[in-house]
């Protein structure tokens, strides 16, 4: 957030946290117990800037969430719709 004076120079930062009931892998709900890699649990997201000059990135998000779907025996996410909803979700709460 930045105050009006200065429009350089953050004067706090925002976040929310949520948990998203299905990113992919090996089973429904993400991170079964047997997993033996990291994609075996779901999406992973090192750093993404979902929003960038305002637009949102949703093909970029997309390949994300697609991504275990690549590994065998994995599965992308399985609700991408509702991913991508509660993601905008977030944004916008983000954003007053």
């Amino acid at each position: 957030v930045f105050h009006q004076s200065d429009k350089e120079k953050p004067v706090f930062f925002v976040a929310n946290r949520g948990h998203h009931a299905d990113i992919g892998g090996l089973t429904p709900g993400s991170m079964p117990p047997n997993s033996t890699t990291l994609l075996q649990e779901g999406a992973q997201f090192l750093s993404f800037k979902i929003v960038e000059q305002g637009q949102f990135k949703e093909k970029e998000l997309i390949e994300k969430l697609n991504e275990p779907g690549k590994q065998e025996n994995c599965s992308a996410t399985r609700t991408l719709m509702h991913n991508i909803a509660d993601l905008k979700a977030q944004i916008a709460a983000n954003l007053k």
